[in-house]
């Protein structure tokens, strides 16, 4: 073969192609199969060695039963428990004396005389107004017991007069012209009428008091100071821009308003006097003002607490059918002169008296107290509450 000048005759090497397509295929093998390992060791899960973890032993958790209200009785027919025979056995034997005497409601109280609440709250923002160490150690049994009675069961709340709320907000006590604390007769601190702090707590302890058991709730104390050195009284928030009259009933409306917005029955307790005039007495309660937002108005009609000559009688206490009868009567003729719309079988319905079973002004037998029962139902009132401080009643006929 000639040689061509450009491409000189000579033995080529023979061809790689084979070699470099097995080297090529091998190493597509190796990377493919790096590739693969690192697919699955990335999404698929590696599995360990399970380790031995010890089995903590779990319950569901126990919840306190539905609270279950007992309805209003056409006719209450009650007597008062303080805050310290609630925490007692004495409430358990009150309420076997009910039983027995045909009586179906305790009204007892939340709060100790000095204020203090007589058990321990659930809403957090009233456990600072609990002691350590409170007077009724399980409310909701102690309220379980009750409705398994089938007694209706009302939560006394006073409100102004309050020396433990009062330690806790100075800034809302009564003070002297001297600037130290003011105090009843009694020694105990008052709470500013117009202060918002005390209408919030009020609303508050009622909503605890109805969530926890209690049928109804009852409020008293709710006006100006009667008693002690009234003159040196200095108010920290009422200045007499209003009215005692306009500033009690706008506690009134603030309180009354909201728990009825709530579906809570609520009572008012008032001076026997309120359902004699429209006139306020100075200490800003009136009957008119309450009673829209009640279940029930409950005048302390104590005969004993009339004045000398009240209605010809030289001693009320010893007229004790007289002076609750006129008493009740009259309320319906002093509401309807400011509500003359209000029906007076619903007005009568509504008036609940506190009767007195204590002995001031007389001896009160169970002739006495029976006579103020009496009259409660002559003048067809939703029925009576019997008051005793000491928490020991007379034995007498509750029924007809």
């Amino acid at each position: 073969m000639q040689e061509s000048p450009l491409f000189p005759l000579q033995t080529r090497p023979k061809s790689r192609t084979p070699f470099y397509v097995a080297a090529l295929a091998i190493v597509l093998i190796l990377a493919s199969g790096g590739w693969a390992y690192w697919y699955a060791t990335r999404w698929t899960p590696v599995v360990e060695t399970p380790v031995e973890v010890p089995v903590v032993a779990t319950s569901t958790p126990v919840l306190p039963p539905p609270v279950v209200h007992v309805p209003m009785p056409d006719e209450v027919r009650g007597i008062y428990v303080n805050g310290d025979s609630a925490g007692t056995k004495r409430l358990d034997e009150l309420a076997d004396y009910a039983v027995a005497s045909h009586l179906n409601t305790l009204v007892i109280d939340l709060k100790l005389d000095n204020g203090e609440l007589t058990f321990v709250p659930n809403d957090p923002a009233l456990k600072e107004n609990a002691p350590e160490n409170p007077a009724v150690k399980d409310l909701d049994a102690s309220l379980e017991r009750l409705r398994a009675k089938g007694i209706y069961r009302i939560a006394r709340i006073f409100i102004f007069r309050d020396g433990a709320f009062g330690k806790r907000h100075p800034n809302i006590v009564l003070r002297t012209t001297g600037g130290g604390i003011w105090r009843d007769n009694l020694g105990t601190p008052w709470l500013d009428p117009a202060a918002p702090e005390v209408a919030d707590y009020a609303i508050a302890l009622a909503r605890e008091a109805y969530t926890r058991g209690f049928d109804e709730v009852q409020f008293d104390y709710i006006r100006f100071p009667t008693d002690g050195r009234l003159a040196t009284i200095r108010y920290p928030v009422y200045d007499g821009t209003k009215t005692r009259v306009e500033t009690m009933k706008a506690f009134f409306d603030r309180v009354g308003g909201a728990l009825h917005q709530d579906g809570i029955p609520v009572s008012f307790d008032l001076f026997g006097m309120t359902f004699w005039t429209l006139a306020d007495f100075d200490i800003g309660q009136r009957l008119p003002d309450v009673y829209p937002y009640a279940v029930a108005v409950s005048p302390m009609v104590y005969p004993s607490h009339y004045p000398t000559g009240f209605q010809g009688f030289t001693n009320p206490a010893l007229y004790p059918y007289e002076i609750v009868k006129r008493s009740l009567d009259k309320g319906i003729e002093t509401l309807r002169t400011e509500q003359p719309d209000v029906v007076p079988a619903e007005a009568q319905k509504k008036f609940r008296p506190w009767i007195q079973d204590f002995n001031m002004g007389a001896t009160y037998d169970a002739a006495k107290v029976e006579a103020q029962i009496k009259a409660a139902r002559d003048a067809h009132a939703g029925g009576w509450m019997i008051w005793n401080a000491g928490n020991k009643y007379t034995k007498a006929a509750y029924v007809k």
